[in-house]
């Protein structure tokens, strides 16, 4: 059972609420007549049932069969409610998401036109949060701490925003959409009265502030900004799927704009980069479009002369060339553009014109590329569009000319110096080999490139010390020079001093090591030679002091002889004592002979031309020589009867002798040492024949020998069968230091030397060789004509006597100042004698109006025999001198008489009977 009153305020109540509702859509807006007549309806039936329900409220309950109408009424008004209540959500569904499309509508338009993500963003915000929009908007970007940073905000609660503490790690902020979104890159959303987060302590502020709900969808992950955009709604059933999709795409547009507008930034920065680089580029650039200059940079006006870039605008390219044929040239480089496609490019050097007529060398590039169906604001464009670059090149020029010079220059001094001059690489290996190592190795370039130097060109005994010195040109370490003896193609052995240098590469790195040679080998030669010379020299200085001495000696022994060969009787019985005397005689005359041997030696003889017996000398070298040269060498000689002597000088006639005689024996030697040395030998062995004759030269040979000279010659002839020499030798043979023999063997002095003393001697030299059969050497000296030697026997001479007259006798030894004395008393002078220079001055200051002559020796203490004879001089310009020495004085004697040493008593008595009567007696 039911109470019929309770139906009645059931059904009114449900009519009334259908009232409201239709009130709602009224109020509203959004139905017309319909809805307000229903509203009258439910209104009046809604009071009419609330009237019944009062009327009948002490009603006892009855049986809802018995009431059916009521029961029927009441559910019929449950029907318009429930519809009425649906109608009011699916209308407030629809304007919110119509309010919502409109938003997202303005959106779309808002940043149209905008150039800045910024203001993008901030207009996307406001719009968004304008009428009909959200509650908060705001766009934000993840920091390294973990936290969102707020870009720009919008809305009610715009100025609270700093109070949300939005994250993007695993914190409890992090777990809303901005957080979850940043890290995943996906859309999120959040509505309704979940339990998670909203449970939370951000998900309490958030209600606490009206945020019922909250959407967030990435706008770009791909860059490194990551930016996110965020609404939120007091509407806790906000951001279904469509509204959520709507908002998604509104983003995704949202996110095309930005990127059209960084785009825009990057081009537009790039555009001003390229502009500033070309703007400030020292070379001249110049754009052009069908040879018109539409673009130019302050570089490029500069550079030709015009007050700036825009004056250039319009002016044809080919005025600036100097050439004559450059705009042909120009043309042609585009038209190869127009056949090889784009990117194709053109360089040549030219002259450049500047506006003032003046002109500079410089280099011209061109670039060019097609307008042909290009998008954008030149798509209108037809024809190419270029670029010129312009480079001012004269200092270029003329630094490459200058290094052309200098590398010319060292070239040349590479190839005209004396020097060898090798690079070698880090491993050892010959990277340049300059013509003078070919002349001095013998070695081609092309065989000596690539090899290792040590290996290849130095000896065995250097090559270590050569490898030592390379480790330290590398290791950097202070080197001194290197000299070692280097192999020729030829087998013979070169001395060369070495020095090392390191090569280094533009970073500092050593690159290659360069190694230059000096070939010392005649130099060292000449420096042997010379201290041979000086030992010699010494030698020669000792032999010299040697024979002084025993002149002096001799000078007593003859003169004591000749003292007593005068006083022995010639009775027979005396006979016995003078034989011996004579034999001393003799072999006295024989010591004066091995003495003037010594003083030729010493060089210390008089160097005077005079006849000479060439036998003699013949004899002499040849006696000599086979006591010192090997015995499987036979020397002999020749000399014709009757050959009259040279008009030569002694001592180098005796040199010549000598060292044509080496000359032959060394030809010898080295005919011996090979492997076929005896092929082709005569059966008499191996032989040096010396021969001399006279012979009469004629126009006929004169004109076969041009050097010759007609008249009567004396010929020496050396011959050996030794190895002999080619044509190319023989033209050589007589150049200073030109020699074949091996170290240590020769200096190539002696023949040159040769070749100067019969030069001087106004006669010449013929050689004839021949290979592997020997050599014939001819020297041809002038005969002495009308001459004869003196050779005079000691017996012969008679000794002229004296008139009494007074001698000063001057020698510091005893035994020759008393034979002296002896002698000259003896033949009736009155001597006066003194022991040195000094005391014979005083002697004859004492007696200077009593003395006659004076004999003084030239080699004495205190004060040789020259100084005491110019100091008596000083005081007697009248005085009368003999002066005596071992060997000819070097200086002047002016008219005084010289008496070598050793002399003999007549001898001595004839200098000064001579002496005595040039000028008269006093």
């Amino acid at each position: 059972m039911i109470s019929s009153s309770l139906i009645h305020f059931g059904s009114s109540i449900l009519q009334l609420f259908s009232a409201w509702a239709c009130l709602f859509f009224i109020l509203k807006k959004r139905i017309g007549r319909v809805w307000t007549f229903l509203f009258v309806v439910f209104l009046a039936k809604g009071c009419v049932s609330a009237y019944m329900g009062l009327l009948k409220y002490e009603t006892p309950p009855v049986y809802w069969s018995d009431i059916p109408i009521l029961f029927i009424e009441f559910f019929v008004s449950g029907l318009f409610a429930m519809g009425c209540c649906f109608a009011v959500k699916w209308f407030g569904l629809k304007e919110r998401l119509g309010a919502r499309s409109g938003v997202i509508y303005l959106v779309d338009h808002s940043f149209v036109g905008e150039l800045e993500e910024k203001r993008i963003l901030e207009q996307v915000c406001e719009v968004l949060t304008g009428p009909g929009g959200y509650r908060l908007a705001w766009a934000g970007e993840p920091d390294s701490d973990g936290s969102i940073r707020v870009l720009f905000a919008a809305g009610a609660d715009s100025g609270a925003i700093s109070g949300f503490p939005f994250r993007w790690d695993d914190s409890p902020w992090g777990h809303f959409p901005p957080g979850v979104a940043m890290g995943s890159g996906e859309t999120q959303v959040i509505r309704g009265r979940l339990k998670k987060p909203w449970n939370s302590v951000p998900g309490k502020v958030l209600r606490i502030a009206g945020l019922r709900s909250c959407i967030t969808v990435p706008i770009d992950l791909s860059s490194p900004r990551r930016t996110i955009l965020t609404a939120h709604s007091d509407d806790p059933y906000a951001f279904c799927a469509a509204e959520t999709a709507a908002f998604t795409l509104m983003v995704r547009r949202v996110k095309d704009a930005i990127h059209a507008v960084r785009k825009r930034e990057d081009f537009a920065d790039v555009k001003s980069y390229c502009d500033d680089m070309l703007r400030d580029q020292p070379d001249g650039i110049l754009l052009i479009r069908e040879k018109k200059v539409i673009w130019a940079n302050p570089a490029a006006a500069e550079m030709l002369a015009y007050y700036d870039s825009q004056t250039l605008l319009e002016v044809d390219l080919s005025s600036i060339l100097a050439e004559e044929d450059a705009p042909e040239k120009f043309k042609r480089a585009l038209c190869g553009f127009r056949h090889e496609g784009e990117g194709s490019h053109s360089r040549w050097e030219t002259t450049v014109q500047r506006r003032d007529k003046t002109s500079f060398f410089g280099e011209i590039t061109v670039t060019c590329i097609s307008l042909e169906g290009r998008n954008g604001y030149i798509s209108t464009e037809r024809g190419f569009l270029g670029m010129v670059t312009l480079r001012d090149v004269t200092s270029s020029e003329r630094i490459i000319s200058d290094l052309r010079r200098e590398l010319y220059f060292s070239s040349k001094v590479q190839e005209l110096s004396f020097a060898m001059v090798m690079e070698l690489g880090l491993e050892g290996d010959i990277r340049l080999f300059n013509r003078q190592c070919e002349e001095i190795s013998g070695w081609p370039s092309r065989d000596a490139v690539g090899k290792t130097m040590t290996s290849f060109l130095i000896a065995e005994p250097f090559r270590e010390a050569h490898k030592d010195m390379f480790q330290a040109v590398l290791s950097e370490r202070p080197l001194a020079p290197l000299e070692s003896r280097i192999s020729t193609v030829w087998g013979d052995e070169r001395t060369v001093s070495w020095k090392y240098a390191p090569i280094y590469d533009a970073l500092g790195n050593i690159s290659s090591v360069i190694v230059a040679g000096i070939d010392v080998t005649d130099r060292r030669r000449l420096e042997k030679t010379i201290i041979e010379m000086q030992k010699m020299e010494a030698v020669g200085r000792l032999a010299g002091g040697i024979a002084h001495d025993f002149n002096n000696i001799l000078t007593g022994i003859l003169g004591s002889l000749d003292i007593a060969m005068k006083n022995v009787s010639a009775d027979d019985c005396c006979l016995a004592a003078k034989r011996p005397i004579t034999d001393a005689i003799r072999v006295s005359e024989r010591a004066v002979t091995l003495i003037r041997q010594l003083l030729d030696f010493s060089r210390r003889s008089p160097q005077v031309r005079r006849p000479v017996n060439i036998g003699n000398v013949i004899k002499e070298v040849v006696d000599l020589f086979s006591q010192t040269i090997d015995r499987r060498i036979e020397i002999s000689s020749f000399v014709e009867e009757d050959l009259p002597p040279a008009f030569a000088d002694t001592n180098q006639v005796h040199q010549v002798l000598m060292n044509l005689c080496v000359n032959a024996r060394d030809a010898i030697m080295e005919s011996l040492e090979t492997k076929d040395g005896d092929v082709g030998r005569p059966l008499t062995g191996h032989w040096i024949y010396v021969r001399a004759e006279k012979v009469l030269v004629d126009d006929d040979y004169c004109r076969l020998v041009p050097y010759a000279r007609t008249g009567r010659f004396i010929r020496i002839s050396i011959d050996d069968n030794g190895a002999g020499m080619d044509e190319a030798l023989q033209r050589r043979v007589f150049e200073p230091f030109f020699t074949t023999k091996k170290m240590g063997r020769g200096t190539g002095l002696g023949l040159s030397t040769v070749y100067g003393i019969v030069k001087q001697h106004n006669g010449w030299i013929n050689i004839d060789s021949h290979v592997g059969k020997g050599t014939t050497f001819s020297a041809y000296f002038p005969e002495a004509e009308d001459v004869v030697e003196e050779m005079l026997p000691w017996e012969e001479v008679v000794q002229p006597m004296g008139k009494k007259e007074i001698i000063l006798f001057a020698d510091d030894e005893k035994l020759i100042r008393d034979l002296g004395r002896i002698v000259l008393e003896s033949c009736g002078y009155t001597v006066l004698t003194a022991s040195d220079g000094e005391e014979a001055v005083e002697v004859y200051a004492k007696n200077k109006d009593r003395v006659h002559l004076v004999v003084l020796d030239i080699t004495m203490p205190k004060r040789s025999g020259l100084e005491a004879m110019r100091e008596i001089r000083a005081e007697n310009p009248q005085a009368r001198f003999i002066l005596s020495s071992g060997y000819t004085p070097v200086e002047d004697i002016g008219d005084a008489a010289f008496l070598p040493k050793p002399y003999r008593a007549d001898g001595l008595v004839r200098m000064v009977r001579a002496a005595l009567d040039t000028k008269g007696s006093t």
